[in-house]
């Protein structure tokens, strides 16, 4: 699904390092960049015949910095399946389709990634064509217009559930600087302008849409070297630097804040509990980066100990109590700059916010007190390190993990880096990222229902 609200899976994905290389592929990945500055991944899995092709662009939501100009990283999902000259938008198609391939895009706060999944001896067909187009898409006025029509109609649909406005929401609540407050979506004044925006679309292709700023991801059944033989031939020429545009910082916050919508058609309450988060990584010196991966491994394990299934917190107001129908988090955020710790709840028809609001918060207070139970954190830590491997089945699953683990730390390396932080994750460490970070002065809060505040 091209869809603007991809929002993402990439933890659940990222847990895969040193020892899942060893368990998951006979070969490790390799690296490798052309001159153009275009990076390079293949990884071979036991996939005979099968082979996913993902184009990494590292460029989402959080680059839109000009005033006016949101949603544009997502419009590009769209308008790179316009085609070019060699190959117009119904010969791309029916090339891929002559392979009985699969091909999608996908686009979050962070990136875009256009994926193909396809016969593994289609390799070199799907070089030239994927090169083709990112260094010559070409498009219309008319097929411009056209495309901004389906962006406008798809968050019109989106728009319909409750689920879009209350992001929107949480996000302007909780950023009030940093491109993070806006949806991939974009505003919808924003998608209103964009019909007009054609050549300001052409400027945002040539800024970012650049091989220093693009990874190729082959996994599966595929030979390196006959990969780069394909890709220098075909990318060799490329040129273009990467716009670098200055993303706002955000501030800490200092004070929590807190609003409710009024949904104007039947919807059950719902809420969004989000705590300000540092990075995924980040930090110029190895110390610093180790330090910054204890911090998200350390966060990761809050999300199972307070909030999965076998969690008191959980087993208290969804199984016992029954005041929620759901409760849980978004455990598999990671983002290249300080983002949010969400939890979200759906809770019975009378019941009121404040009492599910102040168990989140009870229950982060207690593990910040250090009231961890160690059998609990080890058992935590061992299904968030080995649980979802199983989850890496398919050459399109491993792709999907190395792209979302660039866009978010920039390096493959991050990934055995955080797997060995995990394992060494203590009560010590979740009591200090409790206290640190999912306190109530970095809280931001969204309710929704039909009628006033519960």
């Amino acid at each position: 699904m091209r869809a603007a609200l991809a929002l993402v899976t990439a933890l659940a994905l990222c847990l895969f390092a040193a020892r899942a290389h060893a368990q998951t592929f006979t070969t490790p990945p390799r690296v490798e960049r052309l001159p153009n500055g275009l990076t390079v991944i293949s990884v071979p899995t036991d996939s005979p015949g099968i082979l996913a092709y993902y184009t990494l662009v590292r460029v989402g939501s959080r680059d839109e910095v000009e005033a006016g100009h949101s949603g544009y990283a997502h419009l590009f999902e769209h308008m790179m399946f316009r085609g070019t000259e060699r190959y117009p938008q119904d010969r791309y198609e029916a090339t891929i389709q002559s392979f009985g391939a699969d091909n999608n895009a996908y686009t979050t706060q962070d990136v875009t990634v256009y994926t193909i999944t396809a016969p593994a001896s289609a390799l070199e067909r799907i070089v030239e064509i994927e090169a083709d187009r990112f260094q010559h898409l070409s498009y219309t006025d008319a097929a411009y217009r056209t495309e901004t029509g389906a962006v406008r109609g798809e968050y019109d649909m989106n728009s319909a559930s409750p689920f879009l406005r209350m992001w929107e929401a949480l996000s302007e609540l909780a950023f009030s600087r940093h491109t993070y407050g806006h949806s991939t979506l974009g505003y919808l004044r924003d998608i209103e302008r964009m019909p007009e925006e054609v050549e300001y679309s052409r400027a945002f292709f040539r800024r970012f849409y650049t091989p220093d700023n693009c990874t190729v991801i082959a996994a599966g059944d595929v030979d390196h070297d006959a990969l780069m033989r394909a890709v220098r031939a075909r990318y060799g020429a490329w040129r273009g630097r990467r716009d670098s545009p200055r993303i706002p910082v955000e501030p800490e916050p200092t004070a929590g804040a807190r609003r409710h919508l009024d949904w104007p058609a039947e919807a059950a309450p719902r809420l969004f509990v989000a705590w300000r988060q540092p990075a995924f990584v980040d930090g110029r010196t190895e110390r610093a980066r180790r330090a910054s991966l204890r911090t998200s491994a350390a966060l990761r394990v809050v999300h199972g100990l307070a909030l999965g299934e076998p969690s008191p917190l959980y087993q208290r107001l969804v199984v016992n109590e029954q005041r929620a129908v759901e409760l849980g988090s978004w455990d598999s955020e990671i983002t290249r700059d300080p983002h949010l710790f969400i939890t979200h709840a759906t809770l019975r028809d009378a019941e009121p916010f404040d009492p599910i609001i102040d168990a989140l918060q009870a229950t982060m207070d207690a593990l910040a007190r250090g009231e961890v139970d160690a059998a609990r954190l080890d058992a935590v830590k061992s299904h968030v390190r080995y649980g979802l491997l199983t989850e890496l089945e398919t050459p399109a699953d491993v792709a999907d993990l190395v792209a979302r683990v660039i866009g978010a730390a920039g390096d493959l390396g991050a990934l055995d880096q955080y797997l060995e932080e995990l394992a060494a994750v203590s009560a010590a460490d979740v009591a200090r990222v409790a206290r640190e970070y999912l306190t109530e002065a970095r809280r931001f809060v969204v309710t929704l229902s039909r009628g006033g505040a519960q």
